[in-house]
């Protein structure tokens, strides 16, 4: 059976292609929002106060690597840019001015200002998964990690674990996957984890149980200035204990909590822990705390917020999925570029362009069908660029090179040459650009908590310009856009484009000819299918 080589190089050129609480929003025209081009645009976990009133930001960026920044007043500096990539989630600066850095992949990293020095299990760390770093009254550092708690006295390390098996997730090590840990006005040591949430003395791990249950995902404790235990759970609400009782202050899920300078109780979280797509960074009015329906703000709206601090000029600090906000009182400062509009880099090698041909009359053989003759190739992507804001593609172009057109065929041996279809001397470069996206279905429905991330599959529609041999056309299609593990790191866009390749000029055997061609002739249909996985 003949092959057929041509139909799709050609057009394939290119592409991208709540309840007892009141409830109070705070009226818009009181907060003003405004955009500094100037910030991280990583996944901010954690916050944290520095020496001087510096302000400490960490956080993974996507799958594989994260950073922690430092804020001046003026400027962000990257801080572990010269340790090399890393899943960094947790910061401290203990009392000596030395850096802690903490990584969900290689332990622990320490900065005294001249050198840094790496913590692993092979120095005696529990587990090189570590969540959070806290420095107690003694100056002692402790370290939530995937195995149980790591307690760092400046010479060695000393490991704790809890014995006890988590009352709700019978199975795995959830009890000693730590996500928090304070030290008490008593020395006790408070602890969340992915499991049951308890008090350590040294010696005693008691599971914090209300009403017969525990309290599992828990992923913030503070005390206040009152001496009362404030718990974020993030699938059953904040909760405070005043170290007899346990009262239910809010249903809304918590990641975080502060207290202010003047007793209020800010927290970020889901505002449904059943539906976890929109997330909150909510205040709790300090007159109404113990009330029986304390008073909520919400702040802000977002999909995802999470690190939480007040600054030393009273300012509150937030974390999102997709960089920092600082909230004044009455401004929301978004510290990234114009509009919320971040560029992601089309990775090159990840990405992938496949066009799919076939004849008109397929082949056959006596009375034996051989098939459409479909074939595909590929070509290679130059260059590229998304724009994405608040999670949504606004834009974009990319490159293709011409010159890569393959076709690749299902048999091995010899098949013939593909003829010059493209002038690729004249143009070498094919373009495709984003000039409107329509929104189908946002994916928010698909969101999840299971381990702090929030994935949805969007549905759009994208219309572009694709140019071919220099002509131009405006081309819609359908297509998926998700950011991988749900951080905003990655994000990968999955479209199928079918093109009518003659209107390129690309009339090769076309079935417009088919009274010149025969049953030769190449369908004039190409299909074009595209996975775009562009970085911030």
């Amino acid at each position: 059976m003949k092959y057929i080589y041509v139909y799709a190089l050609f057009v394939m050129s290119v592409f991208l292609t709540s309840c007892g609480q009141n409830q109070t929003n705070v009226p818009k025209d009181n907060i003003k929002t405004e955009v500094k081009d100037i910030g991280p645009n990583l996944m901010v976990r954690n916050i944290k106060k520095g020496k001087n009133g510096t302000i400490l930001i960490a956080g993974p960026n996507n799958s594989s690597f994260g950073d922690v920044f430092r804020y001046d007043g003026k400027y962000f500096t990257n801080l572990t840019s010269k340790i090399g990539s890393h899943r960094f989630w947790d910061v401290l600066e203990d009392r000596l001015g030395n850096i802690w850095f903490t990584s969900t992949d290689s332990g622990v990293y320490y900065y005294n200002g001249k050198s840094i020095q790496h913590f692993t299990t092979t120095e005696g760390l529990a587990n090189n998964r570590v969540m959070s770093v806290y420095e107690d009254k003694a100056g002692i550092i402790w370290f939530g990690t995937g195995g149980g708690i790591s307690r760092y006295d400046g010479k060695s390390f000393r490991n704790f674990k809890n014995p006890n098996p988590s009352r709700v997730y019978k199975e795995g090590n959830w009890n000693n996957d730590i996500t928090t840990i304070i030290e008490d006005k008593s020395g006790k040591l408070w602890v969340g984890t992915r499991g049951d949430a308890f008090v350590f003395d040294g010696k005693t791990f008691t599971p914090l149980i209300h009403k017969g249950k525990t309290f599992t995902n828990v992923w913030s404790i503070i005390e206040d200035r009152k001496g009362n235990i404030w718990l974020g759970d993030v699938t059953n609400g904040l909760w405070r204990y005043n170290g007899s009782t346990f009262t239910w202050v809010s249903q809304k899920g918590v990641y975080a909590i502060i207290e202010d300078k003047k007793g209020n109780i800010w927290a970020t979280g889901p505002v449904n822990t059943a539906h976890v797509a929109v997330w909150a960074l909510s205040r709790y009015d300090a007159n109404s705390l113990y009330s029986n329906k304390p008073t909520v703000a919400e702040i802000m709206l977002g999909d995802a917020f999470f690190g939480l601090l007040e600054a030393n000029d009273g300012s509150i600090w937030f974390g999102s999925a997709t960089g920092v906000y600082r909230y004044d009182g009455k401004t929301i400062t978004d510290f990234y570029n114009k509009k919320g509009q971040k560029k992601y880099i089309i990775d090159t090698k990840q990405s992938v362009v496949i066009w799919k041909g076939s004849m008109l009359l397929g082949a056959w053989e006596g009375s034996t069908f051989l098939g459409d003759g479909s074939g595909t190739g590929d070509v290679d992507i130059l260059k590229g660029e998304l724009v994405i804001e608040n999670r949504h593609l606004e834009g974009g172009a990319v490159e293709v090179d011409m010159n890569t057109i393959e076709q690749k065929f299902d048999h091995p041996g010899p098949h013939n040459k593909l003829p010059a279809f493209f002038d690729v001397k004249k143009f070498p470069v094919s373009t495709f650009t984003i000039t409107k996206v329509e929104t189908v279905n946002d994916g928010k429905t698909e969101g999840r908590n299971g381990n702090m991330t929030i994935e949805g599959v969007a549905t759009i529609k994208v219309t572009g310009n694709l140019t071919i041999e220099g002509i131009t056309k405006a081309v819609t299609f359908p297509a998926t856009m998700y950011f991988k593990d749900g951080m905003d790191g990655t994000v990968v866009v999955n479209g199928t484009l079918i093109i009518d390749r003659t209107d390129w000029g690309i009339d090769y055997a076309s079935e417009k000819y088919f009274d010149k061609s025969g049953d030769g002739i190449i369908s004039d249909d190409v299909k074009l299918f595209m996975r775009i996985v562009a970085k911030k």
